[in-house]
Order: structure tokens, then C-alpha cells, then sequence
């Protein structure tokens, strides 16, 4: 009896006819995979919303997320839909990155402005009252 448990857990073939069919499904799905225009577009679309908020701040990010946004352009031509859609995605987070970045700064500065403006009022009532 040992003999006939070690035969099924060492029966390699029928192992292989497994692997072989979990291999055939995984390529097929990889082959099925639709372009991924909808990512793309939305990339796209982040990257047009971030162009013109980002001048200086965000500026490097802006240009990663228009790299990986070629990228993926690239390689939905090529046919390779997993990493175009990968790319794709990238551009969008990193484009919307980029624009928080420039929207945070932009309200820094506003703040800071407010905050000389209140100091200089300050300063003002401040030789009133002497």
C-alpha cells in the first residue's frame, strides 16, 4: 500500500496535464485581454486636467505620468494590453498627484499671503492705538 500512495503523490503526468491546462487558460486570458481604452483615456484626461495648474510645482511628476502615459500608448500598439493598462494607470495617479501638488502650493502661498496682509493690519492698528 505505501507503494500506491507514493505512485499518486510522484504520477507527474498527471500533474503536467494540469500545469499544462492552468498554463493554456492563463496565456489564453492574457491573449483575451481587451485594449485598455477606457485606462487610457482617463489618463489621458488626468494628465490634460494637471497640464495646466502644474507650472513649476509638480513639475517632475507631471512628467513621469506624461512618460508612463506614452508608455502605455506604446504598448497598446504593440499589443501588449496587461502593461499598457499598467502604464495607464500609473499616468492617471501620477497626474493626479502632480496636480495635488501644484494645488497645495498654490493654497500655501494664498495662506501665506493672507497671513503678511492680517500681520500687516495688525502692525497698522498697532501704531493707531499709540
Amino acid at each position: 500500500m505505501p507503494y500506491a500512495a507514493c505512485k499518486a503523490c510522484t504520477d507527474l503526468s498527471d500533474l503536467q496535464r494540469v500545469a499544462a491546462i492552468v498554463l493554456a487558460l492563463g496565456l489564453a486570458a492574457c491573449s483575451s485581454m481587451p485594449r485598455p481604452t477606457e485606462q487610457i483615456d482617463a489618463a489621458r484626461a488626468a494628465v490634460s486636467k494637471a497640464e495646466p495648474v502644474v507650472i513649476q510645482d509638480g513639475a517632475m511628476e507631471l512628467r513621469v505620468a506624461q512618460y508612463k502615459l506614452a508608455r502605455a500608448d506604446q504598448e497598446a500598439q504593440r499589443g501588449d494590453y496587461a502593461n499598457a493598462r499598467i502604464y495607464a494607470e500609473q499616468a492617471q495617479v501620477d497626474a493626479d498627484y502632480a496636480r495635488a501638488i501644484a494645488e497645495n502650493a498654490r493654497v500655501q502661498r494664498a495662506a501665506a499671503d493672507a497671513n503678511q496682509s492680517v500681520r500687516r493690519l495688525q502692525d497698522e492698528l498697532d501704531r493707531r492705538a499709540k
